[in-house]
């Protein structure tokens, strides 16, 4: 399962200077489908073994290469395992390194051999699928799910005493008016004890979106009892039936909300980008200034649109970024070639200490692809 500390892990890989080939390939849900998926992946490899044949690679390292393509093509073609999601591997045979996630939803067919694992679209899939939390509450009960990459991670119930709600009159209606004031005081202490709950997942980190469901009068119920600090993790809310719903409805449920909030958010992201862009020097858009930023350490936050690959060159020595060039522009060292600039970009961004955000979807930062805010204004404009 698809983690951060998978990518963390995968991030700190050191291949003792061998290749590391690196693959994703989507997996259809339908099995007459499924034998597409092993002449993809030789389709997605062709360029691969051409860099090995074209002698990018030293002896060791294309051997190495050579292994790790037969291994891809061997997982292909029991790609069952992996029906409806997607599957990435990571491989360096001379390293003695394999290492295959699922993934949750699909993915863009590539391969790239390069000196590090190739972690973008496991950053970018990381970013989009929050934790969910789901509060479903009625007066009784309130059950708690948290999702992670679309599955049922974990599953609790809180209740409170049940109360008698018989409509009858008794003695001037004094009896129903008791079980009905009782009945008041029992489902405010359950949604109160549901909102002390949920601050203990928050602060604990176990979630990163909270969604509540159920009629109306409970769903104000519990998010009025929520402390500031849940109520800011709040997307949205829904309404379903408590007695009724299963873990599996409540995650549909959870990803419409989700979805929505998510493309919200990112319109919100774009656009504040795109003004910071407008005032002159807070922001930069496009590859080409976004590299620039970087190669001066002014990106304070990365948000990257991008749905393909642009190769380049870095400097190994300084990390200096750009299309093309046999030497670093800043520290006059040999460049090596890297198979994606925005990739590289977004790891230059995080060793900085910046920030970065994956924009999935149509927004206005679809062209340009890339963006970014500045910590100071630029010393020279590109």
């Amino acid at each position: 399962m698809l983690d951060s500390a998978t990518v963390d892990r995968l991030r700190r890989f050191d291949p003792s200077g061998f290749p590391v080939l690196s693959v994703y390939l989507d997996v259809p849900a339908d099995l007459g489908d499924l034998r597409s998926v092993a002449a993809r992946a030789k389709a997605a490899l062709r360029p691969v073994r051409d860099q090995v044949e074209s002698g990018r690679f030293d002896e060791s390292g294309a051997r190495s290469l050579r292994a790790d393509i037969d291994r891809v093509l061997d997982h292909a073609e029991r790609a069952a395992e992996y029906r409806g999601a997607a599957m990435a591997l990571f491989l360096s045979d001379g390293a003695g390194f394999a290492e295959q996630v699922r993934l949750p939803g699909p993915v863009r067919d590539r391969a790239i051999a390069d000196r590090a694992p190739y972690l973008g679209p496991l950053q970018a899939i990381l970013d989009h699928y929050h934790r969910y939390c789901a509060v479903v509450a009625d007066r009784r009960i309130s059950s708690i799910y948290r999702f992670s990459m679309g599955e049922l991670e974990a599953w609790e119930v809180i209740g409170e005493e049940e109360v008698r709600k018989d409509n009858y009159g008794g003695f001037a209606g004094y009896e129903e008016q008791g079980v009905r004031s009782r009945a008041e005081g029992v489902a405010r202490r359950l949604f109160r004890s549901t909102a002390d709950r949920l601050a203990d997942l928050r602060r604990a980190g176990d979630f990163d979106l909270l969604m509540v469901g159920g009629n109306q009068a409970n769903v104000d119920g519990v998010v009025g009892e929520l402390a500031p600090e849940v109520r800011s993790s709040l997307a949205g809310t829904f309404t379903i039936d408590p007695g009724t719903a299963s873990p599996s409805d409540v995650l549909v449920r959870c990803a419409a909300v989700a979805a929505s909030f998510e493309r919200d958010s990112a319109h919100a992201e774009v656009e504040a980008l795109l003004d910071a862009v407008g005032s002159g020097d807070r922001g930069v858009l496009g590859l080409d200034r976004v590299m620039h930023a970087a190669n001066q350490r002014a990106v304070a936050r990365l948000i990257l649109g991008a749905k393909t690959t642009e190769p380049g060159v870095a400097c190994p020595e300084c990390g200096w970024l750009c299309r093309v060039g046999s030497l670093c522009g800043f520290c006059g060292e040999g460049t090596v070639t890297v198979p994606d600039l925005f990739d590289t970009v977004a790891e230059r961004v995080r060793a900085d200490g910046g920030e970065v955000r994956y924009v999935l979807g149509e927004t206005r930062l679809s062209e340009a692809q890339v963006g970014a805010l500045l910590r100071f204004p630029l010393t020279v404009a590109v």
